[in-house]
């Protein structure tokens, strides 16, 4: 293969470059049919430039039909002879679906998820620390301290305090696994107390679902761009209200400083309870994270959820809850109805893997992965819908909201999607009362979705929603929106 040569002073991007250079060598037959092309990481790292440059490339030449994807990193050379663009199907499955329609059920690309990048965690090292836990029998006979065990608790209460500016104690933090069920034990808490909750609206259904089963009064509260309406919020009259404001679901909104000071003066005014689900707070790619609600927290006022499950494979099921001392007697006095349901084993292995600097390394690594995974995201999205859709760029997150111009529902567009093998949700799920919805949403995630399937993937979509043929009905009127976004380098 001919020397690559980049030039940096070029007025054509780094990745146009590269498209053309691969493109020369297989139209002058010098890369023959087969033959597999240098891996992302290993030629990004021999040209000094980023994976994404190159996996850009690979991109285009995919989609014109150059090459194909023959694992995960590493492509090889299509027959050149009659190439003509071809729609990006999965590699492993193109020729299948070609001629036979796709078994009912079957998920090539799951949208509606937000679980980890195959490639975003290092099992091997996590066996290691599990491995070491054996070592300490005894700590495995039994069940376990109720509250989680306090190597773990003492870690997240450093984590929470230098990630999110929240004082916190190792004995105000509970164990659990999930959020769900340390919603349940929360419920038990707060009963007493209330009998009414505000939820955001749209928002996390099935913290709704929790409440609702526990007898308390569900109360919607819209959101606006700056998180919760806080008018009506007052208006309800509720002393309870649960928000996520680093990174709300699935609006994508973050609460600005201004706003949180007012939520928190609300309830000391009123005497209220805040909890704050942190969802994704981890993910901000622009910027310093704005502190936590309970970081800002004097009044004792937020009771915080966090979890790891986005940093570390769900699978582990480990999330911790900190409740405000004037709530520690209540859960003390009925602790004995509780039963702490999270894996001794892992809270000790992940213990130790705190302890010994691997979660921060985790979320560094995470977060540039999905930082250059987004760029691949909304790109593909631009370039495959055009005005079909008007896509919401958040610059933090796992998802983005996209609205769809079609006259097909809501539900109509998931049928459609699921039917060629992509499964997505959408927006008007996560509605407690009625939809406001004009046209239908859809929620996008792009952290499970393969990097260099990421163009065949919305490709996919595209087919789904607006069929050859089809086209024509929805496509004006629509733009590119930014959630206080800043302009980003590519």
């Amino acid at each position: 293969m001919e020397l690559i040569m980049l030039s940096p002073d070029s007025k054509e991007p780094l990745y146009i470059q590269l498209y053309k250079h691969f493109k020369g060598e297989i139209e002058n037959s010098r890369l023959s049919e087969g033959e597999k092309l240098p891996s992302i990481r290993g030629l990004a790292k021999s040209l000094a430039v980023s994976k994404i440059t190159v996996e850009k490339a690979y991109q285009q030449l995919m989609s014109e039909g150059y090459i194909e994807n023959c694992d995960r990193s590493r492509y090889r050379v299509n027959n050149y002879e009659g190439i003509a663009f071809k729609a990006a199907w999965p590699a492993d499955t193109q020729a299948a679906a070609s001629t036979v329609e796709i078994e009912e059920g079957t998920v090539f690309y799951d949208f509606a998820s937000g679980e980890m990048d195959i490639d975003g965690f290092n099992f091997s090292l996590w066996k290691r620390y599990v491995s070491k836990v054996f070592a300490n029998k005894e700590r495995l006979v039994g069940y376990g301290n109720i509250q989680g065990e306090e190597e773990l608790r003492s870690e997240i209460a450093k984590y929470v305090h230098n990630s999110r500016g929240g004082k916190v104690s190792k004995e105000q933090i509970i164990i659990g696994p999930g959020v769900q069920s340390l919603l349940n034990t929360l419920c038990s808490i707060l009963k007493a107390d209330t009998s009414s909750i505000a939820f955001e609206e749209p928002g996390f259904k099935n913290g709704r679902h929790i409440f609702a089963d526990h007898g308390f009064q569900i109360i919607p509260i819209k959101m606006k761009t700056d998180g919760i309406d806080m008018e009506e919020l007052v208006a309800s009259k509720t002393r309870l209200v649960y928000v996520s404001p680093s990174h709300q679901f699935p609006t994508g909104y973050i609460m600005p400083i201004g706003k949180r000071n007012r939520l928190l003066r609300w309830a000391e005014e009123v005497e209220a309870t805040i909890i704050e689900d942190d969802y994704d707070s981890e993910f901000r790619y622009f910027g310093r994270p704005i502190p936590a609600l309970k970081g800002l927290d004097y009044g004792e006022n937020v009771v915080y959820l966090g979890s790891f499950s986005k940093v570390m494979p769900p699978s582990m099921r480990i999330s911790y809850m900190v409740l405000p001392d004037r709530l520690l007697p209540v859960y003390h006095k009925n602790s004995s109805l509780y039963n702490q349901a999270a894996s001794t084993i892992e809270q000790l292995a992940l213990a130790k893997f705190m302890g010994d600097g691997h979660l921060e390394r985790q979320i560094r690594r995470l977060r540039k992965l999905y930082y250059e995974k987004s760029l691949l995201f909304f790109d593909a999205l631009k370039r495959v819908f055009g005005r079909l859709v008007e896509v919401n760029e958040t610059e933090s997150g796992l998802h983005t909201l996209i609205t769809v111009h079609s006259e097909l529902t809501a539900q109509e567009l998931v049928d459609r999607a699921m039917a060629k093998g992509c499964r997505v949700a959408s927006v008007q799920d996560y509605y407690w009362e009625n939809t406001p919805e004009k046209q239908p949403r859809m929620i996008l995630y792009f952290s499970k979705i393969p990097a260099g399937n990421m163009l065949q993937a919305v490709q996919l979509l595209k087919e789904a929603w607006f069929p050859a043929g089809e086209l024509g009905a929805g496509n004006s009127g629509t733009r590119i929106t930014s959630a206080g976004r800043r302009e980003r380098k590519r």
